[in-house]
């Protein structure tokens, strides 16, 4: 995921009145939580510039005033390449890291561990894998 699609990820969060996750996210106060679950153990050669560049994007949104006047935190977890760390790693980052919404993740056998995840608790999940 380029930084243009990350950027315009972030942006359409405030379209998306429709999923539950959402609207609460966009009527809270404080920064915009993002948390993302990928392989970057398994495929560093792809996903550390990746994630560096999703860094660099929040960087670029707070400096310049954050989204919607709010700031944007990004917290990330590694999958270990696996459907049930991912799993693990994104009821974490709803539960206790109190995230606003889930992206990831790179690996095609991740991918749908993740959105019936986001599914089964009703949370918005952007997954951008090709499965």
């Amino acid at each position: 995921m380029s930084r243009k699609h990350f950027l315009s990820a972030l942006a359409a969060l405030t379209s998306l009145a429709g999923t539950t996750t959402a609207t609460t996210a966009l009527a809270q106060s404080g920064p915009i939580k993002v948390g993302e679950v990928n392989s970057c153990k398994a495929q560093p050669a792809f996903l550390e510039p990746y994630k560096k560049g999703m860094e660099l994007a929040v960087e670029e949104i707070n400096a310049a005033d954050g989204l919607l006047g709010r700031k944007v935190e990004l917290t990330t977890r590694d999958d270990n390449a696996n459907p049930g760390d991912a799993v693990r790693a994104a009821e974490e980052l709803v539960s206790r890291e109190k995230v606003n919404l889930l992206t990831g993740p790179f690996l095609s056998n991740i991918g749908p561990a993740l959105t019936d995840f986001a599914r089964q608790k009703k949370f918005f999940c952007l997954a951008w894998t090709a499965w």
